[in-house]
């Protein structure tokens, strides 16, 4: 309650702030802008730092309730050139402009998510957002980034729905999800995936590589080192992790290299959602979603899976008796079976993983074609038994991104250009630059 107060008090002086100040503030900032504009006879960077400078001011006097009235996801600090900047800014003024004409009577749900946004830093379309709608469309949106797993995905998202409803015991993580199958079906592409599907954002994760705790001591680690020892007065590493980001997927990759010790934690993680660490401070679970990937039983689970099998929660549960402890095992959401890659997901999965490399020539002006023969054979080329998909990103780091950034240094391609992509009868890469 002493929160809740404190945020409305807050929006309240916000509001009444905005209604006295806001047409004045935004005047102020169209003059700057104007005055900026008129200083320079070429533009070139160093209008850009003029108008990014303006930016940041806006972004530190402006009200965040006025801040919040702009809709446009752009974000202005990859605004990489003044002509962009410019129609930004321009733009963003028009609209706070409109917006000061009027006072605000009311404060309403809009206006507290702009304080909250402000004082938190994530962006209030993101807190706006609905997130009954963003649930029931979760599976398709996994699906457009996971391929091949449509099992998984709906194992996955029907527990999360189930913890959503409110029927889940209140304090525990949002869910606990054991991740089984071989490398590079797309274990951690799912997690990143899970990410951005429920906190809007990929980088909402905290991943622990698990084979970096084999021992005792560096188990410890994750809890905080004992007194007396290097790393004691900082605490236990996962509790400040979560403590940081609490609204995260937390992804414990290849458990099964892990210290036995550390499954103490996870028990602890599980049942109760909180864990304290040496120092007592505590670190809260219950807006976190749990993974824990694995490659044991890999074999088996891939003979089963092409003798039209899948594997259900009680085989599972006994094949990984053997391995992980059953206490372990009884407090998980799901296991959750991946399979195996198979050459006719190859395609799909290099179409995924090409879309940065779109994006990065998009920001350049440069845009690229790549036929059918040409990505086929790429895909098929990064896909091994052994690896997976996971070669197929390689693929696309060396055959393309790096011959494609020599020609961006050397100037043969620029903003405005093309570079269509084919291939010979030889099967090799041929390019052609416009």
């Amino acid at each position: 309650p002493d929160s809740a107060i404190d945020l409305l008090d807050r929006t309240m002086s916000a509001t009444k702030m905005i209604n006295e100040t806001a047409a004045k503030d935004v005047l102020d900032f169209t003059k700057q802008l104007k005055e900026v504009e008129e200083c320079y006879d070429k533009p070139g960077d160093e209008l850009l730092k003029d108008l990014q400078f303006i930016h940041f001011s806006m972004q530190n006097k402006l009200s965040p309730i006025l801040l919040g009235v702009i809709t446009d996801e752009t974000d202005a600090s990859e605004i990489d050139n003044y002509e962009d900047m410019l129609k930004y800014l321009h733009e963003t003024l028009d609209t706070l402009r409109e917006f000061s004409k009027n006072k605000i009577e009311e404060v309403t749900g809009h206006e507290v998510a702009a304080v909250i946004s402000n004082k938190t830093g994530i962006p209030i379309g993101k807190i706006q957002s609905q997130e009954k709608e963003r649930l029931m469309n979760m599976e398709d949106l996994l699906r457009r980034r996971v391929v091949g797993q449509d099992s998984a995905l709906k194992v996955l998202v029907d527990a999360i729905l189930e913890s959503r409803s409110g029927l889940n015991k209140q304090g525990q993580p949002i869910g606990s999800f054991f991740f089984l199958g071989p490398t590079g079906t797309g274990k951690t592409e799912l997690a990143k995936a899970m990410a951005e599907a429920l906190f809007n954002d990929e980088k909402a994760m905290i991943r622990f590589d698990m084979s970096e705790f084999k021992e005792e001591h560096s188990a410890a680690l994750l809890y905080g080192a004992p007194p007396g020892y290097v790393g004691y007065e900082e605490g236990g590493l996962l509790v400040n992790k979560i403590r940081q980001q609490p609204y995260a997927v937390v992804l414990f990759d290849e458990i099964e290299k892990a210290h036995q010790s550390v499954y103490d934690i996870f028990l602890q993680i599980m049942d109760e959602g909180k864990l304290h660490d040496r120092l007592g401070k505590e670190g809260d679970f219950s807006n976190a979603l749990v993974i824990f990937t694995s490659n044991v039983g890999s074999e088996w689970l891939i003979e089963q899976i092409n003798n039209g099998n899948m594997p259900g929660t009680n085989q599972l549960m006994e094949v990984m008796g053997r391995y992980f402890r059953p206490e372990f095992l009884a407090r998980l959401s799901e296991i959750v079976p991946f399979s195996p890659i198979t050459e006719n997901m190859l395609l799909q999965i290099f179409n995924i993983q090409l879309q940065s490399l779109h994006a990065a020539l998009e920001k350049q002006g440069i845009t690229i074609e790549i036929n059918e023969d040409a990505r086929r054979m790429l895909a098929n080329r990064g896909f091994t038994p052994k690896y997976g998909a996971r070669q197929v990103a390689g693929m696309i780091r060396n055959h393309l991104r790096r011959p494609i950034s020599r020609y961006i240094i050397s100037g043969q391609v620029s903003k405005g250009g093309c570079i269509n992509i084919g291939m010979d009868e030889a099967q090799e890469l041929t390019w052609e630059i416009k």
